[in-house]
C-alpha cells in the first residue's frame, strides 16, 4: 500500500478499502458515512470530502498516522463548516440554548430559531452549528438569507449540491428532487439564518434521514408541523453585564457598566452598539449614554454607532411581517396594549412569554405609532 499516496482523488480510498477487504457497503456500515458519500469520493463526484468524513473513514480502515497524512494529501478535504459567519469573539451565556438546541439536533430533523430583532439568533446558531460540526461527518451549511426572500429553491439546491461536490440537473424539478436526495442520504447540519419565506425553503428542508436544519427567524415562516421551536428570550442580567465587561475591557467601573447594561435589557445587539460607542469615545461617555438610554424616546438614538443599530434591526424585521403583525407591534404603545396584539407578538416571537414585552420593543412600538421612524444610520438602513 506504499503507493497508494500517489494516486489522484478518490482512488487511493479505493485502494485502502479494497485492501481492508470492504465493500463500500462494509466501510459504510463501518464508518457511519453512507454509500453514496463514499461511492462519490471514490468516483471523484466528491472531490472535497469534508474533515469529519475524511475522519471516519480513517477511522474504519484503522489507518495510522502515517496513512492517514498520505489519504489527506491524495484526497483535499474540505473544511466541515462552510459559510459560518466569523463567531461573536465576547459570546456570553447561553448555555442552556446551546444544550437545548443540541439536544433537540439529535430527535428533530427541523429547529426553528425565533426571537425579536437583536436578540443573538445568528450568533447563537453560528455558535451552535461550530459546536455540533463534529456531529456531522458530511458537514455544515451555513446559508445567510438576510430576510430577504430566498432564492429560488432549485438555484439554492444547486447551489448547496456544487458546495458538497455534486452535480444538480439543470431542469428545476429535477435539481429540487436530487438535492431531497442527496440531503437524505447524508448527515449534515443546515443552518438557514435569517429566513422570511417558507414556501421558498421548505422543499430544501429534510424531511428524512440524519441531515438537520436550523432555521432562524424574525417573523412566522409556516415551517413543517413536526419541528423543534425555540423563542429566544434576553439575556439575563449577570451574563449581559459579563458580556458587556468583556467587550469594554476591565478599566471601566463595574457599578457603570451593570448600569449600562441593565439598561440594554437583555439585547446582545443593544450591547454590542453600546460597547462600540464606549470604545471610540472618552471614558466620560458611559454616563452620557447611560443618561441618554434613561431618558423616555431616546433609547434608539442611544443604540446606535457606526453601522451598529438597534432601530435598524428593528425597522428592517418590521417591514418583513404582515400588516396584521405590523399593526400589533403599533399597537404596544397604548397605555393597555390589547392581549390579542401581545399573543400575535408572542407567537413570532417578537416577545418572550413570561418575559413580557422588551421596553426597546415598546420605544420602537411607540415611535412606529406616531407614524416616526427610528433615525438611523445610511450603512445599517
Amino acid at each position: 500500500m506504499s503507493d497508494y499516496g500517489r494516486l489522484a482523488g478518490g482512488s487511493a480510498l479505493r485502494v485502502l478499502r479494497t485492501a481492508a477487504g470492504l465493500t463500500i457497503d462494509g466501510l459504510a456500515a463501518r464508518s457511519g458515512v453512507s454509500p453514496r458519500t463514499i461511492g462519490g469520493i471514490e468516483r471523484g463526484r466528491i472531490r472535497r470530502p469534508h474533515e469529519g468524513t475524511l475522519a471516519a473513514l480513517a477511522g474504519a480502515l484503522r489507518l495510522g498516522p502515517d496513512d492517514r497524512s498520505r489519504l489527506r494529501a491524495a484526497v483535499r478535504v474540505e473544511p466541515a463548516a462552510i459559510g459560518l459567519p466569523r463567531l461573536t469573539p465576547c459570546f456570553t451565556g447561553r448555555d442552556d440554548d446551546l444544550d437545548r438546541l443540541a439536544g433537540a439536533a439529535s430527535r428533530h430533523r427541523v429547529i426553528e430559531l425565533a426571537g425579536l430583532p437583536g436578540i443573538g439568533k445568528s450568533a447563537l446558531a453560528a455558535q451552535a452549528a461550530a459546536r455540533m460540526s463534529g456531529d456531522f461527518p458530511d458537514g455544515v451549511r451555513f446559508v445567510a438569507l438576510g430576510g430577504s426572500p430566498a432564492p429560488h429553491p432549485a438555484a439554492l439546491a444547486r447551489e448547496l449540491a456544487r458546495s458538497l461536490g455534486d452535480d444538480a440537473p439543470d431542469d428545476d424539478p429535477a435539481a429540487v428532487a436530487a438535492w431531497r436526495r442527496l440531503v437524505g442520504g447524508r448527515r449534515m447540519l443546515l443552518v438557514f439564518d435569517d429566513a422570511s419565506d417558507a414556501v421558498r425553503l421548505a422543499p430544501l428542508l429534510p424531511d428524512r434521514g440524519a441531515s438537520v436544519a436550523v432555521v432562524t427567524t424574525s417573523g412566522r415562516p409556516t415551517l413543517p408541523p413536526r419541528r423543534a421551536r425555540r423563542v429566544l428570550t434576553p439575556l439575563p442580567t449577570t451574563d449581559a453585564e459579563l458580556a458587556l465587561h468583556r467587550m469594554i475591557g476591565s478599566t471601566a467601573p463595574d457599578a457603570r457598566v451593570s448600569e449600562l447594561a441593565q439598561l440594554c435589557h437583555g439585547l446582545p445587539l443593544a450591547l454590542r452598539t453600546v460597547a462600540n460607542r464606549v470604545r471610540t469615545r472618552h471614558p466620560w461617555s458611559i454616563e452620557r449614554i447611560t443618561a441618554q438610554l434613561a431618558r423616555p424616546g431616546r433609547q434608539l438614538e442611544a443604540l446606535t454607532a457606526g453601522d451598529l443599530s438597534v432601530g435598524a434591526a428593528l425597522e428592517h424585521g418590521y417591514r418583513r411581517l404582515p400588516e396584521p403583525l405590523r399593526a400589533a407591534v403599533r399597537a404596544l404603545a397604548a397605555s393597555t396594549p390589547p392581549a390579542a396584539a401581545v399573543a400575535d407578538l408572542a407567537g413570532c416571537g417578537w416577545i418572550a412569554g413570561e418575559h413580557g414585552i422588551n421596553p426597546i420593543l415598546l420605544a420602537f412600538a411607540v415611535a412606529r405609532a406616531a407614524g416616526t421612524r427610528p433615525a438611523v444610520p445610511l450603512a445599517a438602513a
